[in-house]
């Protein structure tokens, strides 16, 4: 059966709502830029998932869709999002593997050390196919995502091993990219633009 539009705008701002809080890892925390990117990637792009759910769920959402099609989908900033969201995905399918040695971690004593938990978190992983640590997150019975931490150095370590993974550039401009402020226009215009969605759909008749 097919979600209904409160459902699926109740996981767009359970998933932008940790996108944001990767957001904040990656604007206050600089040793935590990479997994705070993670986090904006993977959970944006269930953001932006919901929008192409609201676009097949009838007349009324297909024209929405087209009203913003050219800011969410054509904008330089989500092409580069879409970009490193595949990058990430090829990159977990790649031969990467790890081996994680844990010291000291006492579960669940020391879950503070690992900052905030997101909502709906389930359970912990360390040590997963891109050698990442973190939280997973149920968004329905059917999905769910990864969030992203750092494991501090004092519980353990988790090694990394590529088996011939290229690093892709995921940006043909040589310019380096400013990395908090392309994050803070992502989740601004998926802000922006679950706004419209919930005027659009909250106001409409079903």
């Amino acid at each position: 059966m097919a979600a209904s539009t409160t459902d699926i705008l109740r996981i767009a701002h359970e998933s932008l709502d940790t996108a944001h809080l990767g957001y904040a890892m990656v604007r206050d925390v600089p040793s935590r830029r990479l997994p705070g990117l993670r986090n904006v990637v993977m959970f944006g792009s269930l953001v932006a998932a919901s929008f192409e759910e609201l676009r097949d769920s009838g007349s009324q959402g297909n024209e929405w869709y087209k009203s913003i099609r050219k800011k969410i989908v054509d904008s330089p900033v989500t092409r580069l999002f879409r970009e490193l969201h595949a990058e990430f995905r090829k990159r977990d399918a790649a031969g990467v593997s790890s081996l994680a040695r844990l010291k000291t971690f006492n579960y669940p004593a020391d879950l503070d050390k690992l900052g905030k938990r997101p909502p709906r978190a389930t359970e912990l992983f360390m040590g997963d196919e891109i050698g990442g640590t973190g939280w997973e997150v149920e968004l329905t019975p059917a999905r769910r995502g990864k969030y992203y931490v750092v494991l501090p150095a004092e519980y353990g370590t988790v090694d990394v091993f590529l088996s011939n993974t290229p690093i892709v550039q995921t940006s043909r401009d040589p310019r380096p990219i400013d990395i908090v402020d392309t994050c803070d226009r992502y989740v601004s215009l998926l802000d922006d633009t679950l706004r419209g969605a919930e005027l659009q759909f909250r106001l409409s008749p079903a």
